[in-house]
């Protein structure tokens, strides 16, 4: 009877928690969005010294742990990194507090890093980077209402056919899908690779989910919504993320897709999928969620959420500090977004978007493809409200960006080259932007959003 409590109770609280949106001192937002409004209006200063104490950690860990092994391997795992990884959180640690400290103000080159809009758009006060490190802190600590107490399996389970017919692939691709749903696009990926060496899918299919259902997580597109401005309509957004997600999937499920041909990984036995003859679908899906929350210990849970943000606060946040400054850097003092995308802001004019939105929008839409926040960094400041959710949700369904889910889909054993991944990034971006465009409309026309 605890079980199923957990499984029902939990899953629904996770539900409200994530989606659905309630007023407090006149805003309407997601739990995750009042939180963040909480914090920075109460707690702001602390909260940066905290930031700038995490900063300190991870350059010095960094630099350390390139000449040092611990020999606790959670320890080693989260400081031990590539060579780009190492120069691109010592880069991102040191501009973070460059930025929050006014470093060497008064040096050109410095106060290149130090424009409010450069680095003042990444940290400090309303800072990108403010509100990621509460919102992952949050976010990631109640994702396991989600993902841990059997939700996963049972709507996994129930969908199965579902995916058959409309993806042509197993019904345990469901699992992958909203493990990066609720959870992150790379867990999506990592989990697919490791189903496929195991023989649950063959590289066709390997490929669909990967590149199809693999985006990035609820947690990350709430903080996006909440940068771009649309925590009260966050289901209306991350609905739209979904639709267009499901919409493409469709489409690359029925490509020839010659690379990646019906064959199993280093001839693995294939895995059955199957329902148990004296069970019912329903049943067996029931069942599974309940051995799923008995499973799910407090204390085991709480600690693997913890080491997630320690994970996303070493790993991650300086990575997106240092790309998203030197993006905007570039972005800011010369014109190479402006000039390759050119032709993008004749598309955003021709369909109804005024010059200076589309000259806003144009870089945006290729900039995701160095990493999935600058297209929101870009766009943050536009005074359309249609552009600044055309191109948040387009930043998702164009999937690949090279800072994170690029790179491991290219380290997978699926097959992707760089170029598939380019190639990728461009088909799906040429898919999304016609349908975005009749969502925004139909959105603007019922009055959510405006241009």
């Amino acid at each position: 009877m605890i079980n199923k409590l957990k499984f029902v109770f939990l899953s629904i609280f996770g539900f409200i928690f994530f989606l659905m949106p309630f007023t407090i001192n006149g805003e309407r937002k997601i739990a995750i969005s009042h939180i963040v409004s909480f914090v920075t209006g109460n707690f702001l200063d602390p909260f940066i010294t905290f930031t700038a104490v995490i900063a300190w950690i991870v350059m010095i860990g960094t630099i350390v742990f390139m000449f040092f092994k611990s020999g606790n391997k959670f320890i080693d795992s989260v400081f031990k990194a590539s060579p780009l990884n190492i120069v691109l959180r010592i880069t991102g640690s040191f501009l973070y507090l460059m930025v929050i400290n006014n470093w060497f103000a008064g040096n050109a080159f410095a106060d290149m890093i130090l424009d409010p809009n450069t680095g003042g758009v990444m940290a400090g006060d309303g800072g990108l980077l403010t509100t990621l490190y509460i919102t992952f802190f949050v976010g990631i600590l109640a994702l396991p209402l989600l993902t841990h107490f059997g939700i996963v399996e049972f709507v996994g389970i129930l969908l199965g056919p579902v995916m058959v017919r409309m993806f042509k692939v197993p019904g345990y691709s469901t699992i992958d899908a909203i493990a990066s749903f609720v959870g992150d696009g790379t867990i999506g990926i990592v989990l697919t690779d490791n189903q496929y060496q195991r023989g649950y899918y063959n590289k066709r299919e390997a490929y669909i989910i990967a590149t199809s259902f693999s985006i990035v997580g609820i947690a990350f597109a709430s903080a996006v919504a909440e940068e771009l401005g649309f925590g009260a309509i966050f289901p209306i957004f991350y609905a739209t993320i979904a639709l267009i997600t499901v919409i493409l999937a469709f489409v690359i499920s029925r490509m020839p897709l010659k690379k990646f041909p019906p064959t199993y990984y280093e001839g693995v036995k294939p895995v059955v999928e199957g329902i148990p003859d004296h069970k019912s679908r329903l049943q067996h899906a029931f069942d599974s969620a309940i051995r799923q929350a008995d499973s799910a210990k407090l204390f085991d849970v709480i600690g693997e959420a913890l080491k997630n943000i320690i994970n996303i606060f070493v790993g991650f946040l300086p990575v997106i500090m240092a790309v998203g400054t030197l993006s905007l850097i570039i972005a800011e003092y010369t014109s190479f977004f402006t000039i390759i995308s050119a032709p993008v802001v004749h598309l955003y004019t021709f369909i109804g978007y005024s010059k200076e939105v589309a000259l806003a929008m144009a870089p945006a839409s290729l900039a995701g493809f160095a990493d999935m926040y600058l297209p929101a960094l870009f766009i943050s400041g536009s005074v359309s409200e249609a552009s600044r959710f055309f191109i948040g949700v387009l930043a998702f369904t164009q999937l690949v960006f090279m800072s994170e889910t690029g790179m491991i889909l290219v380290k997978t054993k699926i097959g992707l080259s760089f170029l598939d991944v380019v190639k990728l990034f461009l088909f799906r971006t040429l898919l999304s932007i016609p349908l975005l465009i009749i969502i925004t409309n139909i959105l603007a026309a019922l009055g959510i959003i405006s241009f």
